[in-house]
């Protein structure tokens, strides 16, 4: 008897559970990506060649921490022997250190000057990478210790991504609005925000962790082999379906980072008011939730690539349309705003989709090598996701500079201008259009070769 039908099904508070774990996750990481370049720039007085180099060291020691970190979770489950669960302890031990981490990037800063600043800054940055890789390599490799089927991975993808959404608004909700009140005081303003956000977050990653459970039996097996760090290369070098995936992390990292760091400045310097973002985060939540809810049906039908495919081309089609329009005239603000939403709800859908796909590579994995590594896979590829991060947020900051921006001016040049348009939308274009690219002419898994898997797993 398949052993899958043995299992309770997958409930609403497995896949609520694992909604509030990404939603708690990006409380903080959100902050991450959309605040701190403004804060170190208009805040701390940083100079944003400084902080591009900083970034990219950030971003080149998580990037390289995240497959040690991966390989950690697995040889410490196969220690235990498989008696506790893989995932969940490490989620439940990094949620308060990742709430005190960001606190402190936000804060520290303010206490110090000079050179002292500097090693504040780098230093409780570097902390919270750290912090942050254990967590969110914990939390996507739970997707695999829960989920038993393909449909379940969609299920469990799609509550995933609705999660990291809200995680990902509610801070650009609040915490606008939190420095607004304390104009006068913008240190105080950024601590303050920075502790409400971490505090949700914290709540809701200890609720993760009480309402989810490791139920797929394969993920607690322990494998008879040791596992190695060189084992990633084999896996790339093998395993078409992760290297796919790898490349579209990366390039997605690009895209979150350099939309995520310098959407503050398009908000702020082209339409002319911070909080705009707010009310474009409120606006756009219900066709990202709609997006992501559908997508679970459609995959159903169509398969995770076709779907995936055909929302990362729209998306980049709708992002250069957006350019072309601001180029030519002058965008109403809710026009772009409700363009923009529709725009990066499509190129976004692959952030949720890439999720239950990678569990599929990981089956694809054992199916190949007879280990189950669901930790230095998702290492490996939270590796190349994050290196697109660090890319991109070093490169936006850099290319901040080039393009002449002037954190004491009031208002910028129409050639700045010009340039934050460019680097709002269509770097983004463009990364989408690289990752249809990688799934168009690298992933592999047919519907012929998961049947095989599916045979292979009953026997």
């Amino acid at each position: 008897m398949n052993k899958s039908n043995q299992i309770k099904p997958l409930t609403i508070r497995h896949r609520i559970g694992y909604a509030l774990g990404d939603f708690g996750g990006c409380m903080t990481f959100g902050l991450m990506t959309a605040f701190t370049t403004r804060y170190y720039i208009n805040v701390a007085m940083i100079d944003t060649a400084v902080i591009a180099a900083m970034t990219l060291v950030w971003k080149l020691f998580d990037a390289l921490a995240n497959p040690f970190v991966g390989v950690m979770l697995d040889r410490s489950f196969a220690a235990s022997g498989g008696r506790r669960d893989k995932f969940r302890p490490w989620i439940l031990r990094m949620a308060p250190l990742l709430s005190l981490c960001a606190i402190l990037v936000f804060t520290a800063p303010g206490w110090v000057d000079g050179m002292a600043r500097l090693v504040v800054a780098f230093s409780t940055y570097l902390m919270y990478e750290a912090v942050y890789a254990i967590h969110v390599i914990a939390f996507a490799g739970l997707i695999s210790g829960m989920a038993v089927t393909d449909d379940e991975r969609a299920q469990l993808s799609s509550a995933r991504g609705i999660g990291g959404t809200l995680g990902g608004i509610l801070p650009q909700v609040l915490f606008p609005r939190i420095i607004e009140a304390f104009e006068g005081n913008p240190q105080l303003g950024y601590g303050m925000g920075v502790t409400v956000c971490a505090a949700i977050g914290l709540v809701l990653c200890l609720s993760c962790c009480a309402m989810t459970e490791e139920r797929n039996p394969a993920s607690r097996t322990v494998n008879a082999a040791p596992i190695r760090i060189t084992d990633i290369a084999t896996v790339l070098r093998r395993n078409r379906a992760v290297l796919a995936l790898c490349l579209h992390g990366m390039l997605q990292g690009v895209l979150m980072a350099v939309s995520g760091s310098l959407g503050t400045y398009m908000y702020a310097d082209v339409l002319g008011r911070l909080s705009l973002m707010s009310t474009a985060a409120i606006l756009g939540l219900p066709v990202t939730i709609l997006f992501m809810s559908l997508a679970p049906k459609f995959i159903r039908k169509l398969g995770s690539e076709r779907v995936l495919r055909s929302s990362l081309l729209l998306g980049a089609g709708l992002y250069v349309g957006l350019f072309a329009l601001h180029a030519l005239t002058t965008v109403n603000i809710w026009v772009h705003i409700a363009w923009n939403a529709v725009a990066s709800g499509m190129a976004n859908l692959s952030n949720m989709m890439q999720w239950g796909m990678l569990g599929e590579s990981i089956e694809y994995n054992e199916y190949l090598t007879g280990k189950r590594t669901e930790g230095s896979i998702n290492g490996t590829f939270n590796m190349l996701r994050r290196t697109g991060q660090g890319l991109g947020a070093a490169t936006g900051v850099a290319l901040l500079g080039m393009i002449g921006y002037n954190a004491e001016l009031t208002v910028q040049s129409s050639g700045t201008i010009l340039g934050i348009k460019a680097l709002c939308l269509l770097f983004p274009a463009l990364c989408a259009l690289g990752s249809w690219l990688v799934f168009r002419f690298l992933w592999n898994i047919t519907p012929e070769l998961r049947q095989k898997m599916t045979d292979a797993r009953k026997s």
